[in-house]
């Protein structure tokens, strides 16, 4: 089973490729509405609402019944379980049965799997120790191995246990609309579940390669390691010839199919009214399509609301007898159901259409941009990316397009000037003073706003942050006062302790100078935008008594891409070395709070270890990260500026895909509070198995989260963001700290490169 971090997912665009993108109600054909003294606005669009869901529950599935009540499954905060019906005012829900109260959540009990029928009854999956064991001496307990339980639920909750005999770990299940478990375990084909005997009979034929399945109607579809969409007639268990417009469309979107969790899927399908009637839900949207017919149409784009969202996970897809539909999914924060209608009275497209670019993808921005056009249905933001994996672009050619489209009138109206050179923006006027919108925000880190100033006007708003640390034993700790003695202290502990490193052997000397550099760029730039020579000859001077070229560790596990995020900064890679005593020293920036709650972990479980803000060669430095402007050349500024105000808003701020810590601060408390206490994590190398470490996270105290905003409060100093200065000092870097260049030919290099940009 190939499963693999969640990654990002791209913005969804409008499809034009055999695809009929939002022309009527689904099932309905064309229905073009004309707003009242309004002749040439399309109207007639899906809206989406969000149904409330118990309080403080997590809900494992979701079904039509037959008479189309949808019902769920959950889990409330006490760990207990039960069955509730969505009423028919279609937001107040009715419990139809608890249960079993031994069923209750503990460390060692748990309902991992609930699947509902449309006829009433359910299945249920639990995992219970199996047993314990005690060593000989008698003081030592083991863990208990744990085992899966199977269980027939009828219609008013009693359990019946299925006695099922795999070995295998419960992937996937879901009942037909004829009351029929299809289930997929662990290295198992697609099966049938019998309730009496617990038997396993294989459901489709030729399917062993299938990664995961849904069903619509009379048909299952099965998704392969290679992405291939295989049918099945679910009565038979046949394949079915390839409905080649289906697969067609689906990879047109450019949707990836691959798993990447066993909670959520990429692609979902539910039946429709008419037989041959199927719907289908991926991030780009909801689709109707006809079982080998030559037309899919998008009934639903998800670049407009939740479904292009990439904190959205994709759980089940039901599809009503009136053409509304119901979604569940999850989120970084809950389980949502999410409802649709088809609004008559709606523009099919948004009327207004604000344009923003970005050098890089960033899963923050797009998220937000799903946020605001949920609750803004007439307004569309069309992000472009101006480098991508794709278009081969490079940053500096990126840059130069995005110069030229500016200067034509035809530039966005929202800028990300993250790795844009600002200054020279600021200086040709391109850029609009932000400073009403920035007064306007409640609850900022009012400090990392105002470092942006420029003669008074603010041209760019952080949306995101990060700040570089270091952490050490205490008396080092106190040592550390500046890059000098930084490395002073590096050497030191190096000759104490050979056996601690002091520098990642994993980082070779690119990353290591990525490390440092954000607490020591904002030393090398003159008034006159001019590179400091002799600043980044220390810079590098310094670097090369901290790297150890020996220790370096070349694994190929770290393929790094080009552009502005090739290189690791995040003090994170060695939060666990630090905690399990194989590090003496750790610094770089802190980017999550998942980061601080480990910082914090080590702290409260062991004593002598400290952390705070890295001086380098600049003091209360910061990174700022999604800094967003508003193009001078926009016709649509006031637009513009209202988007900038929701992205600064605690909603919008609260959005965490792992880019950076929110700039607005009730937002920042908001994730530390919702960080979980006791989970573990773990690292190591998979060509190593001495380097596993783990740690069983604290959540940080109020006292930890406290400290670390009082050192985010006294940060006043920017990092360089522009990405042609970071890549200079970073290519030479390699080279300086292996020997094949000095500091001074390496500053030299990295001036002439500068003043070459500059010139163009």
């Amino acid at each position: 089973m190939r499963v693999r971090k969640i990654m990002s997912i791209v913005l969804a665009a409008v499809l034009s490729l055999g695809i009929l993108a939002g022309c009527g109600q689904a099932g309905g054909g064309n229905e073009d509405e004309k707003g009242s003294g309004d002749t040439d606005t399309a109207k007639g669009r899906y809206l989406e609402t969000d149904i409330q869901l118990l309080e403080n529950t997590s809900v494992y599935s979701m079904v039509k019944l037959e008479d189309g009540t949808i019902r769920i499954a959950s889990r409330d905060q006490e760990g207990r379980q039960s069955v509730w019906d969505l009423k028919e005012d279609g937001s107040t829900w009715e419990k139809v049965y608890d249960m079993p109260g031994e069923w209750k959540q503990t460390d060692t009990f748990f309902v991992t799997h609930v699947s509902l029928s449309p006829k009433g009854d359910a299945f249920a999956v639990t995992s219970q120790p199996a047993g314990q064991s005690q060593e000989a001496d008698g003081d030592m307990l083991e863990a208990p191995q744990m085992e899966d339980h199977y269980y027939h639920l009828d219609g008013k909750g009693k359990a019946t246990e299925v006695p099922l005999q795999v070995k295998e770990y419960p992937y996937f299940m879901q009942y037909t609309k004829d009351g029929e478990l299809v289930a997929q375990f662990q290295n198992t084909p697609v099966s049938v579940v019998d309730m009496e005997t617990g038997e396993l009979t294989d459901k489709v034929s030729g399917a062993e390669d299938t990664v995961y399945f849904g069903i619509a109607g009379d048909t299952i579809y099965t998704v392969d390691h290679d992405g291939q969409i295989l049918p099945f007639d679910l009565h038979t268990g046949e394949p079915l010839a390839k409905d080649e417009n289906l697969s067609d469309t689906i990879t047109q979107s450019g949707v990836g199919l691959d798993l990447h969790t066993l909670q959520t899927m990429p692609l979902l399908f539910a039946g429709g009214k008419e037989e041959q009637e199927v719907f289908y839900c991926t991030s780009k949207g909801l689709y109707r399509h006809i079982k080998d017919g030559d037309v899919t149409e998008l009934v639903i784009d998800g670049s407009l609301n939740s479904l292009g969202n990439p904190d959205t996970g994709l759980i089940s897809l039901e599809a009503t007898d009136n053409d509304e539909f119901y979604i569940l999914g999850v989120d970084s924060q809950s389980s949502k159901l999410l409802h649709y209608t088809y609004s008559k009275d709606t523009a099919t497209v948004p009327e207004t259409e604000l344009k923003a670019w970005a050098l890089y993808d960033n899963s923050e921005l797009i998220q937000n941009i799903s946020q605001y056009q949920k609750e803004n249905t007439d307004v569309y933001v069309d992000l472009e990316v101006g480098v991508t994996e794709e278009n081969g672009v490079t940053a500096s050619d990126a840059l130069k397009n995005l110069g030229t489209e500016i200067m034509a009138g035809n530039g966005p109206d929202v800028l990300v000037l993250d790795g844009l050179p600002v200054d020279h923006y600021v200086e040709k006027g391109l850029l609009e003073d932000l400073s009403n919108v920035a007064q306007d925000a409640e609850d900022l880190f009012t400090n990392l706003v105002s470092a942006m100033e420029r003669d008074g006007k603010i041209y760019g708003i952080p949306l995101r942050f990060s700040i570089p640390l270091v952490e050490a034993d205490v008396q080092s700790l106190e040592k550390i006062q500046d890059l000098r003695s930084l490395a002073d202290t590096a050497e030191g502990l190096k000759a104490s302790d050979p056996d601690k490193y002091v520098c990642d052997p994993y980082y070779d000397g690119t990353m290591v100078a990525a490390q440092l550099y954000d607490a020591c760029s904002a030393a090398w730039v003159k008034e006159d935008g001019s590179i400091d020579t002799e600043s980044l000859q220390g810079f590098y001077t310094q670097l090369a008594r901290i790297y150890d070229p020996e220790g370096f560790v070349d694994v190929d596990v770290y393929a790094f891409g080009e552009g502005y995020q090739k290189y690791t900064s995040s003090i994170g890679g060695d939060l666990l070395q630090m905690y399990c005593d194989r590090s003496a020293l750790n610094f770089g920036n802190i980017w999550s709070d998942a980061e601080l709650a480990q910082l914090a972990t080590t702290l409260a479980d062991k004593g002598g270890i400290g952390y705070k803000p890295l001086t380098g060669q600049a003091a209360h430095t910061f990174l700022p990260k999604l800094m967003t402007g508003v193009s001078s050349k926009s016709k649509a500024k006031e637009e513009a500026k209202e988007f900038v105000r929701f992205l600064l808003t605690e909603k919008a701020q609260t959005a965490n895909q792992g880019g950076g810590l929110p700039v607005n601060e009730r937002a920042l408390q908001s994730q530390m509070d919702r960080i979980q206490e006791g989970t573990t994590i773990g690292s190591g190398m998979s060509n190593d198995p001495d380097s596993y470490v783990e740690m069983t996270i604290k959540k940080p105290s109020p006292e930890a989260v406290g400290q670390f905003i009082s050192y985010v409060k006294e940060a006043d100093t920017p990092a360089l963001t522009d990405e042609i200065i970071r890549d200079a000092v970073l290519s030479q870097a390699g080279d300086c700290l292996d020997g094949k260049i000095t500091p001074e030919e390496a500053a030299q290099a990295v001036r002439d490169k500068v003043d070459l940009y500059l010139a163009e």
